[in-house]
């Protein structure tokens, strides 16, 4: 148990100085400005699609299951609100930084794994290139600005598919959904929505480029640093969810029902 508990205090000490390599490698951001670049059309541009789809199913799902939670209490006029908050708030947020986390995620730790277990990272060291600047600011920069634009594109595109599944299927009145969704959608869930967004961003950023740097072996430690990346991912996400839930505005006070 204490040695269990010893590995834990040492990986996080690591994992802390890890980050504060990389803060001190953003100064020269600009003399890396194509990588990061290209970073951002890897984590941002190319999430795109999947993220499109993953809106699209949970905006019709909440659109869906909402109508005939709501139905049955005769509370149907709330549903546009209700969508467009729980998605701006939490869902939108939470699920594009897993589905990023699972395609460019993993995509990182893999590839840096690699680089490390065929010497490629020793050999930007030997060549007196500071891998922190070169390969990991970057992407940890990138992922923190690109994030939150996914999570407001996964909140409009899941807003749409929930109002087409409402109105075009269940038959509520279109206007009565979007009046709904004007009052109760405001800038605080925007807040919410964005600054999540940014911290998801990093963490997944920062949680794939240390698996990616710490592995040690063979093929074995690529697929193990990709695996760890993900899990580890998840449940970061979710325990920052949380912790900002805590703290941010909760919004709704100058609201009259």
């Amino acid at each position: 148990m204490d040695l269990l508990f010893r590995s834990a205090i040492e990986t996080l000490g690591e994992f802390a100085l890890f980050f504060w390599d990389a803060a001190r490698a953003s100064r020269r951001l600009f003399a890396r400005f194509g990588l990061f670049l290209k970073q951002c059309e890897f984590i941002g541009v190319s999430s795109m699609g999947i993220i499109t789809v993953a809106a699209l199913f949970m905006g019709a799902v909440l659109g869906y299951q909402l109508y005939v939670s709501f139905h049955l209490f005769g509370a149907e006029s709330l549903l546009g609100g209700t969508v467009g908050v729980s998605l701006f708030r939490e869902l939108a947020p939470v699920m594009g930084a897993i589905m990023v986390a699972g395609r460019a995620g993993a995509a990182m730790a893999a590839e840096l794994a690699s680089m490390r277990v065929s010497e490629q990272i020793d050999a930007l060291e030997v060549m007196a290139v500071d891998p922190m600047e070169f390969l990991v600011m970057p992407r940890i920069i990138a992922g923190t600005l690109m994030m939150p634009l996914l999570s407001v594109y996964f909140g409009v595109i899941g807003s749409l598919a929930g109002a087409g599944v409402a109105t075009g299927i269940m038959g509520l009145d279109s206007s009565v959904f979007w009046e709904q969704y004007r009052r109760f959608v405001d800038s605080i869930d925007l807040i919410h929505c964005v600054t999540k967004g940014a911290t998801f961003g990093l963490v997944l950023t920062w949680v794939a480029c240390f698996c990616g740097f710490r592995a040690r072996g063979g093929a074995r430690s690529v697929g193990l640093a990709t695996r760890t990346t993900v899990v580890a991912t998840c449940l970061t996400i979710l325990l920052f969810d949380y912790l900002l839930t805590s703290v941010l505005p909760f919004g709704f006070a100058s609201l009259k029902i």
